[in-house]
């Protein structure tokens, strides 16, 4: 009796799913979002300049979250320059097949860069970025994502003007365990001013990622 219930045990052990290292789907950069009422830090350095930000899942497919950052880039220029900023992000699942995700997000925010020697006054920027990702779970740990975005300011103090960038990338983030992850992020594109004069820029993001879920 005792060994046929060691067999039962070993045969629905065989039959149960194996389980992901990651627990409840979660992802900061590749096209996932918190699980529902989770919380996470994410944590990101590189250029244009250091962040913080925590979310929280609200359901199966959204969540949102508030963001600092410490820039030394302006605007994802190759422009050195200090500057401050506060975002809310928004980020939607509105496609999740199997290992493939299409999520959808914005950044509602400001930016400020004050003024120094070299042009004498403070940039002051209302933003609302917004964009896709396409993300693929290569493995239990390893997910990769595509991605476009859009990046929208407009500068207010001073000569008003439009910043629009368009930027396209990809990212690859892998689960240490079921609540750390660790991430690269790259994006890049022309960098449009509304300026009459203004020449394009070359913008780009790179960060080094780590997300936490508390």
């Amino acid at each position: 009796m005792k060994k046929a219930s060691m067999i039962a045990a070993l045969l629905f052990a065989g039959a149960a799913p194996a389980q992901s290292l990651s627990g409840n789907h979660w992802s900061t950069v590749t096209g996932e979002t918190v699980s529902p009422d989770r919380d996470a830090l994410k944590f990101d350095l590189g250029w244009p300049g250091l962040g913080v930000t925590y979310l929280h899942g609200v359901s199966d497919r959204a969540d949102f979250g508030v963001h600092f950052e410490l820039l030394y880039g302006f605007e994802q220029t190759s422009q050195s320059k200090f500057g401050l900023g506060f975002g809310v992000p928004y980020r939607l699942i509105i496609n999740r097949r199997e290992r493939v995700t299409v999520e959808v997000h914005i950044e509602p925010s400001m930016r400020v860069y004050p003024g120094d020697g070299v042009d004498g006054f403070t940039e002051f920027f209302i933003r609302a970025p917004f964009g896709g990702t396409l993300g693929l779970q290569v493995t239990p740990e390893l997910r990769l994502a595509a991605g476009a975005d859009l990046n929208f300011a407009i500068q207010i103090p001073n000569t008003a003007y439009l910043d629009i960038g368009p930027q396209f990338g990809f990212a690859a983030e892998y689960a240490v365990d079921r609540n750390l992850d660790v991430a690269f992020n790259v994006r890049f594109g022309p960098q449009f001013y509304s300026l009459s004069g203004a020449t394009t820029d070359f913008a780009y993001i790179t960060q080094i990622v780590v997300g936490y879920r508390m």
